[in-house]
């Protein structure tokens, strides 16, 4: 077995990534680095302006899709299915958000749906000076996947029953984004500035 040493891409420095890091921050230079099985490099990040950077405890990752949900086919045990009330959410893009940080799937379901559903727009700043963000523990690929679970998880809070959803997913981009946030008692709370909700 060959070890090899973990370096940032940009400095040089000696890293030292989780067992399910994705994307680290290098203590050095600050730099987001994504480790790759063909090596490490710098991953592209966009930082949120916080709302009120007095009360930020943590910066939290989010894999922020732009994309548009196409619903196949919607039914419930009842034989109903609600399709156009569905596609009034699903029938235009939409941000899609699933977040990047350790975090119970339940916990991470609810929020990703809330902000489907509320549909924030958040201003990009630069780095804040000595920002530390929480590592990035569910890969791009994973983040796709987990965008059906958000789907799902919307379309059966109707309490009608569902019994089965078919849908495409049609994605146009995707970024990874640092959210300021607050922890306090197991309870995340978003704190980053909107400029559209």
């Amino acid at each position: 077995m060959k070890l090899l040493l973990l370096r940032c891409p940009r400095c040089n420095q000696a890293l030292a990534p989780g067992q399910d890091d994705e994307v680290i921050q290098c203590p050095s230079c600050r730099a987001a680095v994504a480790l790759h099985p063909t090596g490490l490099v710098t991953q592209d990040v966009k930082w949120a302006a916080p709302r009120d950077a007095d009360k930020v405890t943590d910066w939290v990752p989010f894999w922020i899709f732009r994309g548009k949900v196409e619903l196949q086919q919607r039914l419930t045990q009842e034989g109903n299915t609600r399709l156009e009330e569905a596609n009034e959410l699903w029938g235009q893009p939409r941000d899609l958000f699933v977040p990047g940080w350790t975090l119970p799937l339940h916990d991470a379901a609810d929020l990703a749906q809330e902000m489907v559903e509320r549909q924030p727009s958040f201003r990009e700043t630069p780095p804040p000076p000595d920002a530390t963000f929480q590592p990035v523990v569910v890969s791009f690929e994973d983040a796709r996947k987990l965008i059906g679970l958000v789907v799902v998880t919307t379309e059966a809070e109707r309490k009608d029953y569902l019994k089965s959803l078919d849908f495409d997913l049609h994605i146009d981009s995707q970024a990874l984004w640092l959210l300021p946030a607050r922890h306090v008692d197991d309870a995340w709370s978003i704190l980053a500035e909107e400029t559209r909700s």
